[in-house]
């Protein structure tokens, strides 16, 4: 039975023609947007988990800062032994650091001071009426440790003496005494590390924690 052409074409137009509410139900489900408790909500998640992720990622920038001070640390003392062994003659050096850095920022972040100089240079370090100190070099990585952030203690007690705080290596690069240890640490407390001389010979090693004590 074939379908009349009038029907035809009254079920193409009904076909063709969209629903007049269609546009309003397809709005209505997209322009509901945020209501204010549920933004209070999820102010309160970010909040709550920005608090747990806080003090880790400072646990971590405070971890770098060490290993990054602690490996300049290192290297000072085996370049100034091996100055020592280059050039046959003694070569002192020493740790600077001010422990009250608001109130006297002399040596804060801490420098280290090679005498005499080397010969290589370094970073220059200025002193507080502008002139360069010469053989000192400064341990803040090219300006990345701000001040008040790391402190250097030395298996000495008194670490604001500077005598306190050197080491002699001689022309065979043999240091002047055994156990000098330089612990890096925050300077308000944490996680530390440190650089140990430990033999007669000048053998060096870093550490961490408790074996920095």
């Amino acid at each position: 039975m074939k379908t009349p052409p009038i029907l035809l074409k009254l079920l193409h137009n009904s076909a063709a023609k969209p629903s007049p509410n269609f546009h309003k139900t397809a709005f209505s489900k997209g322009d509901k947007g945020f209501t204010l408790l549920e933004v209070l909500v999820i102010a309160l998640i970010i909040g709550i988990f920005s608090s747990i992720a806080a003090p880790s990622w400072v646990a971590f920038i405070n971890r770098q800062r060490v290993r990054t001070v602690n490996d300049r640390v290192f290297q000072s003392l085996r370049l100034a032994q091996s100055e020592a062994k280059r050039t046959k003659r003694e070569v002192t050096v020493t740790f600077h650091y001010d422990p009250n850095p608001p109130a006297n920022p002399v040596a804060d972040p801490p420098t280290v001071t090679f005498t005499p100089p080397l010969a290589t240079g370094g970073p220059i370090v200025r002193d507080a009426a502008g002139q360069i100190k010469p053989g000192t070099i400064a341990l803040n990585a090219e300006g990345e440790i701000k001040p008040g952030t790391i402190a250097l203690t030395f298996n000495k007690p008194d670490s604001t003496d500077p005598k306190k705080s050197s080491i002699v290596f001689d022309y065979q690069g043999n240091p002047s005494t055994t156990g000098f240890v330089v612990t890096v640490a925050p300077f308000r407390g944490g996680a530390k590390q440190c650089a140990r001389v430990e033999t007669l010979i000048g053998g060096m090693r870093t550490a961490e924690g408790t074996e920095c004590d």
